[in-house]
């Protein structure tokens, strides 16, 4: 390069073999578009799973609906539900409620899907068809429902821990022990069966109560009548 006529103007040698920065973004911080596939195909995989899933439930129901016992199944899936006991939702969706928080919200909506499905009044004529798809629904809702679910899954815990101990078994001795599962009638019969008594002593209690708070309520009002008789005899003989 040809000498500068004035130092002023004259470019110094390291600047001439250096690259001006320039806004644009370092490779490493663009996003590639293999990365971009691999999202995509991550996003498709996940998608396909549940649709898999998905359609494999719906097959299982209508493999039901389509056998040659299905109107029997059906029907006595319906009388199953009505006998069940009503104040145990678990009972009602038949789930296994020896260890209730296993009991997912996705088990329970699909349960319920599976059920209703293969007793919906519009697939199924029945006398208490109905009846028993509003309890597959309610029994749904009340599981759904944190606050309501508490206090059944509390009267379940104390009913597994009574069941073990009339077995001669520790709190803690999980479902799977030898002597568990060699049980008859089963663990998960025994269970629902103490949690049946629990909640009818404690449906009792609470009528008891409310008859006893009626009783009073009925014994105070007799006396305030009484009482408000004989101001007005008061009264009226001054």
């Amino acid at each position: 390069m040809e000498a500068c006529d004035s130092p002023d103007t004259c470019i110094p040698p390291n600047q001439l073999t250096q690259p001006t920065e320039t806004n644009q973004d370092h490779p490493a911080d663009r996003k590639t578009p293999v990365s971009q596939h691999h999202r995509y195909l991550d996003t498709m995989a996940s998608a396909t799973t549940k649709n898999v899933e998905q359609d494999d439930e719906s097959q299982e129901i209508d493999n039901i609906l389509k056998g040659e016992e299905s109107l029997l199944t059906r029907e006595q899936e319906v009388e199953r539900v009505i006998a069940a006991f009503k104040l145990n939702p678990y009972e009602i969706l038949e789930l296994d409620m020896t260890n209730p928080s296993s009991i997912t919200d996705s088990v329970i909506r699909k349960a319920y899907r599976q059920k209703s499905l293969l007793i919906h009044p519009d697939k199924l004529s029945h006398p208490r068809g109905v009846e028993a798809f509003d309890l597959l629904k309610k029994s749904e809702g009340f599981l759904l429902d944190p606050e309501k679910r508490k206090g059944l899954d509390e009267t379940i815990k104390d009913a597994r821990m009574l069941t073990l101990r009339r077995l001669n078994l520790p709190d803690s001795t999980p479902d799977d022990h030898e002597k568990i599962s060699k049980l008859n009638p089963t663990f998960q019969f025994r269970v629902a069966l103490k949690t049946k008594e629990i909640i009818i002593e404690e449906e009792a209690r609470k009528m008891t109560m409310i008859a006893e708070g009626t009783e009073a309520k009925r014994h105070e009002d007799a006396i305030t009548k009484r009482k408000r008789e004989l101001e007005d005899k008061k009264r009226w003989e001054g």
